[in-house]
């Protein structure tokens, strides 16, 4: 089974102390093998993340306002080392949203919340961090490459072909196929992590950096045209990405 570690944070001492308890509870309630951990200083989440291993799926759950350092500002320091884990904001109200957005957050959560809220957006956080550590079996010209969806961050439609563009620099080709892209694509669109940006190109979301108005920016420094048949495209990312519904 895999554990789950629940990070907190929130300079609120009543706050802190709420969703520490609803935590632990989610936890319980739904048979997960797992802790809470709980923060009140954001210098000792930053500590807890550098010496944390790197096994099981981590959320972090933090205030936005903090002294010192902030929410945003901590999760920039924490995605430094720990590019997998998975972050909620929670705040008093939503003028920090698209911060929240520009540092891939999973979600964000208004105070006062409901336990109801909490633990749905939970369930859907740690379904989606079980989709992204799955491994891809990719069947080349010679041989089969297990490869994690995690580490993928683009995927090419070339000459009937798949290109795996991955966080590496790699590039693993799939065998030939005759079938058109899509039906190609069938089994990554699946997952729920992957975004069509133009007729040659899928981005894995979870591996974004950033977006402007006609390209994503992806965590390795590439960038990804989106082209004009899937402008949408930018609108689904944030649709998909900040309100998860």
């Amino acid at each position: 089974m895999t554990k789950v570690k629940l990070v907190l944070c929130d300079d609120d001492s009543g706050d802190l102390k709420k969703l520490c308890e609803l935590s632990d509870e989610y936890i319980n309630q739904r048979g997960l093998y797992g802790e809470t951990v709980c923060f009140s200083i954001p210098e000792d989440v930053l500590k807890y993340s550098e010496n944390s291993d790197e096994s099981g799926v981590t959320v972090y759950l933090l205030d936005v306002v903090m002294p010192e350092t902030d929410g945003i500002e901590l999760d920039r320091k924490i995605r430094g080392h720990d590019k997998n884990s998975a972050l909620i904001y929670i705040s008093m109200s939503g003028e920090y949203s698209l911060d929240a957005f520009s540092v891939h957050a999973f979600s964000y959560l208004i105070k006062p919340y409901s336990r109801e809220k909490l633990f749905s957006e939970l369930d859907e956080c740690l379904n989606r961090a079980e989709l992204a550590s799955r491994r891809l079996s990719i069947k080349t010209a010679d041989s089969t490459v297990l490869v994690e969806l995690s580490e993928i961050i683009a995927v090419e439609y070339l000459n009937h072909r798949l290109i795996f563009h991955l966080a590496n620099g790699r590039k693993i080709k799939h065998a030939y196929r005759r079938e058109p892209f899509d039906i190609q694509a069938e089994e990554l669109m699946q997952t729920g992590v992957f975004l069509k940006v133009s007729a040659s190109y899928l981005i894995n979301c979870r591996n974004v950096h950033g977006v402007k108005a006609d390209e994503f920016i992806m965590r390795d420094g590439s960038r990804y045209k989106i082209t004009r048949k899937y402008a949408d495209a930018r609108q689904r990312y944030i649709n998909s990405e900040m309100l998860n519904k």
